[in-house]
């Protein structure tokens, strides 16, 4: 089975309602369409497009071939193009905008466990105080001076910023990129006073992830010096063995994806916007295990969402979920996002990290 992700210009809902109608199969083999949004064409002087996708088993040249006959038979002056395929559906961006921004009132707790259900990723404004920032922030600093102060006393050898490394303590995979874990317990203490205390942040855990005494918490700062550039597409954790994905059902992501084993919550320690860079994610990607590979359609449909928001905010987002770190394009600011991994107790990470120590075993 395919997922064929046509172009439609010029974008007229007309033609794709009449796709609808009159497509029903390609080569004897059954075709659906699925939904639709729309972009503009870098490759052809941003020409508005209207994307549809279509699953079907046959060919995706096939499939557009199809299209192209029918809206020339059908008196469309539309013309298409194949844009992307995938062995699962792509998830598009809705008409309106993905509902990851929500009102903080009654109803706030059912539609944020909703989105993270559907769409894998949600925002929240103030999670912090100012006060709590400063304090975070000054726990932040103080680890990653200790931590390039033992890189540097330890491992001489390694050119931090530029090199690539994986220490049990810190990880570099990028430039100017680090993830440092918070192991001290004054870090713990933290989280534990002023975020898992929160009545909302410990309600939405039970709602996604089940009773907080089954679930614990890892914490670090993802660090971005000036210099950083893009970060590849990926997950922080796959889909697990066994576990069911959202298949090709429409509502599969409700009644047939297994439910999250663990969830990040990134809390930034200042603004993020164009300039310092922010986390761009592509929601509803957490559905599908086949999509790891596919995050350029994500950007070439516009399905992405930019996690720009304020010091003390709140990005939530399914571990399984496809992201990328944009670039820090500032002269002398470093940009620090404090990341929570709440997860089931069963679920030990040890995709992220190495098991080596920066301080040398010499025995």
């Amino acid at each position: 089975m395919f997922c064929v992700l046509i172009g439609l210009v010029p974008p007229t809902e007309s033609a794709f309602k009449h796709l609808q109608e009159h497509i029903t199969n390609v080569q004897g083999m059954a075709l659906q369409f699925r939904e639709s949004s729309h972009a503009k064409d870098a490759d052809d002087g941003d020409t508005p497009t209207l994307l549809i996708s279509a699953a079907s088993e046959a060919q995706p040249d096939d499939v557009v071939a199809a299209v192209d006959r029918e809206l020339k038979a059908g008196g469309e002056e539309t013309r298409c193009e194949l844009w992307a395929s995938a062995p699962c559906p792509l998830p598009l961006r809705p008409p309106c905008g993905y509902p990851v921004h929500l009102p903080n009132n009654e109803g706030w707790l059912y539609d944020a466990a909703r989105a993270m259900r559907e769409w894998g990723v949600l925002t929240q404004s103030s999670v912090l105080n100012t006060a709590q920032i400063n304090e975070l922030r000054m726990l932040v600093d103080d680890a990653i001076f200790e931590a390039e102060a033992s890189l540097a006393a330890n491992r001489p050898d390694i050119s931090v910023g530029t090199d690539v490394f994986c220490f049990k303590e810190i990880a570099s995979r990028s430039t100017e990129r680090f993830d440092l874990r918070l192991l001290n317990s004054a870090a713990g203490e933290f989280v534990e006073r002023h975020v898992m205390s929160q009545p909302e942040v410990a309600a939405l855990l039970q709602q996604t992830l089940g009773s907080l005494c089954e679930l614990n918490f890892d914490i670090s700062v993802v660090y971005s010096r000036p210099g950083a550039d893009h970060q590849g597409w990926h997950a922080d954790g796959g889909h697990q063995k066994g576990a069911k994905d959202a298949g090709w059902d429409r509502d599969g992501w409700e009644d047939d994806l297994a439910d999250a084993y663990a969830i990040c919550l990134f809390i930034p320690l200042i603004d993020l916007n164009n300039e310092v860079g922010y986390t761009q994610l592509w929601p509803g990607s957490h559905r599908h295990r086949d999509l790891v590979g596919f995050g350029k359609v994500a950007e070439i449909a516009e399905a992405t969402f930019d996690g720009k928001c304020l010091a003390g905010d709140a990005v939530w987002y399914d571990y399984r979920l496809l992201h990328r770190g944009m670039p820090n394009s500032s002269s002398d600011v470093v940009r620090p996002v404090v990341q929570l991994i709440f997860k089931r107790k069963w679920y030990v990470e040890r995709q992220n990290y190495g098991t080596e120590s920066i301080v040398k075993d010499l025995r």
